[in-house]
């Protein structure tokens, strides 16, 4: 256990590492697609009751990919991925990836996602020209009954390599394993809500808080008796 002022000062600052996890995700409760990422620590030793102090060992982070739910937009342009994998993104960065569908078209009649980055298909990017659009449960589009390109998906061997781009897609450094996503339907007219869970979010936000606030306590009576023990050695000398 953690006894020393130190040592509480630095399972206070870890404290407020994971409360930034969990804000993250409250901020992007509504966002399409968003993923879940929470910070866990690895303890040694035995564990002890909840809001006890600990010797910690290292930390991590880890996204949850489970499936958020889909809603119904009517809008063909919007398309939703049942089961595993990512959207392709062309980047100036380099490809990224992601969960969110709501996709529009350029003054080029390319297909973009909202902040205006290519979406890639198979062959490249994807020009739509013509009125009636449709998407089959494979991700490929049909323009006029015409076969236009068919959506990239992409799928990871270790997808918890994957780390956050500042546009809220995920970027692969070469760790994750990139493969072709196989278990997956492609639905039109639907986009996946963000897979926050708020109420658990906000439960965790207040036992963290609770929890530092017992750390700045720890630390105040301890530096009063650190306060005491000086002054009677003080009189004894």
């Amino acid at each position: 256990m953690l006894y020393n002022i130190t040592d509480i000062a630095r399972a206070g600052a870890r404290k407020l590492s994971q409360l930034d996890y969990v804000t993250n995700n409250i901020a992007n409760a509504s966002t399409s697609g968003f993923k879940a990422e929470r910070m866990y620590f690895s303890m040694k030793g035995k564990e002890t009751q909840q809001g006890a102090l600990v010797e910690l060992g290292s930390t991590v982070s880890k996204m949850d990919f489970s499936q958020g739910t889909l809603r119904v937009t009517g809008n063909t342009l919007d398309i939703a991925i049942e089961g595993d994998g990512f959207f392709t993104i062309e980047t100036k960065k380099g490809d990224a990836y992601t969960r969110n569908g709501s996709f529009a078209l350029n003054k080029n009649n390319e297909l973009v996602t909202q902040s205006g980055e290519y979406v890639l298909g198979e062959s490249g990017k994807i020009t739509i020209n013509g009125t009636k659009v449709d998407v089959d449960q494979q991700g490929s589009i049909y323009v006029d009954g015409t076969l236009a390109g068919k959506l990239k998906i992409s799928a990871f061997e270790n997808p918890q390599a994957l780390t956050r781009s500042t546009n809220r897609g995920l970027i692969d450094n070469a760790k994750a394993g990139l493969k072709k996503a196989d278990e997956c339907r492609i639905a039109s007219g639907y986009v996946e809500l963000s897979n926050v869970n708020a109420i658990r979010e906000m439960t965790d936000m207040m036992e963290i808080q609770r929890t530092f606030e017992t750390y700045q306590k720890m630390i105040l009576t301890m530096q009063d008796l650190d306060k005491i023990s000086t002054n009677r050695i003080g009189k004894l000398i």
